[in-house]
């Protein structure tokens, strides 16, 4: 897992080299010119998680609750018919009016809200990349303030969704069980090995 992260990862846009990882993701999976979706969108390059894929051919829905960031995002992307941006608030109960079958590869950073989209998710994008609030160490089942999880609580949903948990990054990248054949490197109990993820001295 943090070997993964070690000879994969890179940033172009994402913030803890995330492009990387989500890049090696979709050449061992074979995606070519898929659809991704980001949820808490920013200006739809700055740490984004779908910008990368996107300049490479992929179509991209980006939704941002911020109306001002929104308007950033429409002139990044105004450019590029493929590219919708729209201004929501999502949460567990309306995630499934942005996310589709279509959907192979969903980015969730709203600061909150993660946990609720994730599991209120209908579809099973292939990959997913899900904010978790790393000061929460496991086991501990606490939600914070503003409705985060941690790595734990969050790992169990994945488990339970068909998710294994390919690295941890501050966010979680996770893949589809039945992809788990591609990744050989990967450790086949998450839950256990959980120490591993926190021990981030090599990327200060």
């Amino acid at each position: 897992m943090l070997q993964f992260l070690r000879e994969y990862g890179f940033n172009v846009h994402s913030q803890n080299l995330e492009d990387g990882v989500i890049s090696e993701c979709v050449k061992r999976l074979g995606l070519t010119c898929s659809h991704a979706v980001e949820i808490g969108g920013n200006d739809g390059r700055w740490m984004s998680n779908t910008a990368h894929l996107i300049e490479q051919g992929w179509s991209g829905l980006f939704v941002e609750a911020d109306y001002n960031l929104y308007r950033q995002c429409v002139s990044n992307w105004k450019h590029n018919p493929p590219v919708r941006v729209q201004c929501s608030r999502v949460d567990g109960r309306n995630v499934n009016a942005f996310v589709d079958e279509r959907c192979d590869l969903l980015s969730i950073d709203t600061d909150g809200s993660d946990y609720a989209i994730f599991c209120g998710m209908k579809p099973r994008p292939k990959i997913v990349i899900v904010e978790i609030d790393s000061s929460i160490e496991p086991p501990s089942e606490r939600v914070n303030s503003d409705g985060g999880v941690g790595y734990w609580t969050m790992t169990v949903a994945a488990l339970e969704r068909g998710y294994f948990v390919l690295c941890h990054t501050g966010n979680l990248i996770l893949v589809k069980q039945e992809y788990g054949h591609l990744f050989p490197e990967c450790e086949p109990h998450p839950l256990l090995e959980w120490e591993l993820y926190f021990n981030r001295s090599w990327l200060r």
